[in-house]
């Protein structure tokens, strides 16, 4: 990586981090909050594109995502969607499929299709 991206990859983890922090702040409103997180995902993107390890940056977008169910609910972000998301992500080693498995065990009782949870509780199972 040429320092140019990795100056870009820092400044996208640093506005990334910022956000993430406003999301975890549950003084903040819930729709602010989810303002928020979408910005955090965006700069997850944003890092990834400019040089932060995929696998990374993914296990960072799934537990924020998890967190932002488990805090604000479905209204704020699909369980269905994020456990569908979980499994068909392919390219994680065992450090990051372990990290995502205990961001994203708290949800599994809030996926709605029993069929999606119970994959996504098998999942987790084999990983924690």
């Amino acid at each position: 990586m040429s320092d140019a991206a990795a100056g870009d990859a820092n400044d996208w983890e640093w506005v990334r981090v910022l956000a993430q922090g406003r999301v975890y702040d549950e003084d903040r409103t819930p729709a602010n909050r989810l303002a928020w997180a979408a910005v955090a995902l965006a700069a997850s993107h944003g890092g990834e594109r400019s040089g932060v390890r995929r696998a990374r940056a993914v296990a960072d977008r799934f537990a924020l995502r998890a967190r932002v169910t488990r805090s604000l609910g479905a209204w704020a972000a699909d369980p269905d969607a994020l456990a569908e998301d979980v499994m068909a992500e392919g390219g994680l080693s065992g450090r990051y499929e372990k990290s995502v498995a205990r961001a994203v065990e708290p949800v599994v009782p809030r996926v709605r299709d029993e069929e999606v949870r119970e994959r996504l509780s098998g999942w987790v199972r084999t990983r924690v």
